[in-house]
């Protein structure tokens, strides 16, 4: 069937599937869990009567929708939304991958940050102080291409506290292609934005601490802290690359980042409660919609990322609570062809990852929703009390380049500062004053 076909006959079949994707169901047991923080734990829109609902009331039941900062999360819970799950194309609907866990102990963790995930993470509206720790899989652009983005704007957002950063290096690998190589050449390729802020804004979050573990290592603990412990697994995507795992609270969540299903994710990560693995579009779908030669849509699909039925086989065998695929463009005429190839090998429950998807995990079941994110997202406020560099290490431009600012602007820019002046009750001195 040709691909102009197939987006008529197969519209029906896109429209289940998207709305499966944004299914509520408890994985372990289908049936469906109620909103977080409300009396009723077990709730769901099929139990909800008329007195729930007034004519001028709040509705008390949201089952396909989460919206970021109006729920609080429950001592025993975890949500994960995704902030990014397409593919190394760039697109308006999907950023390339990136996955923000929040606990509820408080923690909160992403893992990978791909390009275009800056913008969604931001849009969630959660203070950045509380977001500053980021675990790269691999650095490859479509993992870790806005992380540079992520940690530049922070003086700008209102993050005070350092950056700080897992990913893989070691185990035979070039030391120039490992984690902590990749972070020293970022700050260089930064260091002119980094100078010239100094003494302007406060620039402290631009501290950077960097942990490189050894890729190579089985069931590696890189992260044990407050009762969460986040091990690596080898991944194979070429070399230094790896697939994590996060257990919590009795929870346990795997993230493939990329990689070819092995041995260490099918032993070790069986009976998660979420399973994120990537899922890429099949060989037959790279030479319609990617214009990829024979050869590359073998290679693609099959030796250095999963394809649809090879997700599906994994899945089968690791039997996850839930499952989440992810890595591909989730389109209307793409989703049912991956709906179909998933479904030749695994029956189980399963999420199609889209941007602001959203799952709370608890030891009950799975609930997945869609988010709905702030596009004009401004920053919150800062966590503490911002401290600008001293006089010493104030960076001044060059007395020359501000020789040439119009004179006719310094009555204005006074007035600026007397006006700002008096309405805050300050006595900021206008350094351009003579």
């Amino acid at each position: 069937m040709n691909r102009i076909s197939t987006i008529s006959a197969l519209l029906v079949l896109g429209l289940i599937g998207a709305a499966y994707g944004i299914g509520h169901r408890d994985g372990s047991s289908g049936r469906e869990i109620g909103p977080i923080g409300t009396a009723e734990a077990a709730g769901g829109a099929a139990s909800a009567t008329a007195a729930d609902f007034s004519r001028t009331g709040a509705v008390v039941n949201n089952d396909l929708f989460y919206y970021p900062g109006t729920e609080a999360l429950r001592p025993d819970e975890m949500r994960v939304t995704a902030c990014g799950s397409g593919m190394p194309l760039p697109r308006l609907s999907q950023a390339a991958p990136c996955f923000l866990v929040e606990l509820g102990n408080g923690d909160k963790f992403v893992f990978d940050i791909g390009t275009g995930a800056t913008e969604r993470l931001m849009s969630l509206q959660i203070p950045l102080d509380y977001v500053n720790k980021v675990f790269i899989g691999h650095v490859h652009m479509d993992h870790m291409g806005d992380l540079p983005a992520f940690w530049i704007y922070g003086p700008q957002n209102g993050r005070l506290a350092p950056l700080h950063v897992w990913g893989p290096g070691g185990g035979g690998t070039r030391p120039d292609w490992g984690m902590k190589a990749s972070m020293e050449h970022m700050k260089k390729m930064w260091a002119w934005m980094q100078g010239t802020l100094v003494g302007t804004i406060d620039t402290r979050s631009f501290e950077l601490h960097v942990t490189e573990f050894d890729w190579s290592k089985v069931n590696n603990v890189i992260y044990d802290e407050n009762g969460v412990v986040i091990r690596t697994i080898p991944a194979i995507h070429f070399e230094q690359s790896v697939s994590f795992i996060l257990e919590w609270n009795g929870l346990k969540l795997a993230y493939s980042s990329d990689t070819v299903p092995n041995k260490w994710w099918t032993e070790h990560t069986k009976g998660a409660d979420l399973s994120i693995h990537e899922c890429f579009f099949t060989a037959p779908m790279f030479l319609d919609w990617y214009r990829f030669t024979p050869q590359e849509a073998l290679n693609a699909s099959t030796l250095i990322h999963t394809s649809a039925q090879m997700f599906g086989k994994v899945m089968a065998i690791t039997k996850p609570k839930h499952a989440v695929a992810y890595h591909f463009s989730n389109d209307p005429d793409t989703l049912p062809l991956i709906v179909d190839a998933v479904r030749e090998t695994y029956s189980g429950p399963v999420d199609f990852a889209k941007d602001f998807m959203v799952w709370n995990v608890t030891k009950e079941g799975t609930r997945t929703r869609m988010g709905v994110a702030n596009p004009n997202r401004y920053p919150l406020p800062p966590l503490g009390e911002k401290q600008m560099a001293g006089e010493a290490e104030r960076y001044r431009t060059p007395d020359w380049v501000m020789g040439g600012l119009e004179p006719q602007l310094l009555p204005v820019i006074q007035k600026i500062y007397d006006d700002f002046n008096e309405q805050l009750g300050t006595e900021i001195p206008n350094p351009l004053a003579k």
